[in-house]
């Protein structure tokens, strides 16, 4: 019986932190984060590297402004989604429905509970950060697990995601701020008559 309590009680434990994390995300209804992303393919030794701004809000508007390498900005007002290259003068717009995610919508809208959509598997101690590794509920074609740095806080450090063909993406969190108020604007663009646009595969 000791023996058994042995097993379990650290199990216990640990889920203790998934809970206290998605219980905290709970009140989350804005984000901007300022990051740096480094990518690692499988089939090439060094890093792709990116660095920029992500805003959020939890009804599914966001705007990313990657500042390098490229100057690309993604904004989504809560049904189209445009993509715009400034130095390539292109852009792109699509609608959100296909291109709809739970765990992105979990992971950085926090419009979803993650026990809705994660599978608590088991944390690690790296450091002063506790490592949470979960697994999606659903199959997800670009998602096969996700690791979680969070600090004795429970803030979000990193977010490590691993695809199916083991490319690894890590987000990590330069600054973030929680529950602003966004500007009108921030989730709109007005694109240069200039720009060569493509709609849902189409050019014009």
């Amino acid at each position: 019986m000791l023996r058994l309590l042995a097993l379990i009680i650290p199990l216990i434990v640990l889920a203790s932190t998934f809970t206290e994390l998605d219980r905290k995300l709970k009140d989350v209804k804005s984000v901007k984060v300022v990051f740096v992303q480094k990518t690692r393919y499988s089939w090439y030794p060094k890093p792709e590297l990116s660095k920029g701004i992500f805003y959020a809000t939890k009804d599914g508007k966001f705007r990313i402004e990657y500042t390098y390498p490229d100057r690309v900005v993604m904004v989504s007002n809560g049904k189209e989604i445009i993509i715009l290259n400034e130095e390539d003068r292109e852009a792109i717009i699509d609608s959100v429905e296909n291109n709809t995610s739970p765990v992105i919508e979990s992971l950085f809208f926090f419009s979803r509970p993650l026990r809705d959509v994660f599978q608590f598997v088991g944390e690690l101690q790296k450091g002063n950060l506790r490592v949470l590794i979960l697994k999606p509920i659903k199959r997800d074609e670009n998602i096969k697990e996700v690791y979680l740095e969070v600090g004795s806080d429970l803030e979000v450090r990193r977010v490590r995601v691993v695809d199916s063909e083991g490319t690894q993406t890590t987000i990590e969190f330069i600054d973030l701020r929680k529950n602003f108020s966004p500007s009108p604007n921030l989730f709109r663009i007005e694109l240069p008559p200039d720009v060569k646009v493509r709609k849902a595969g189409k050019a014009r």
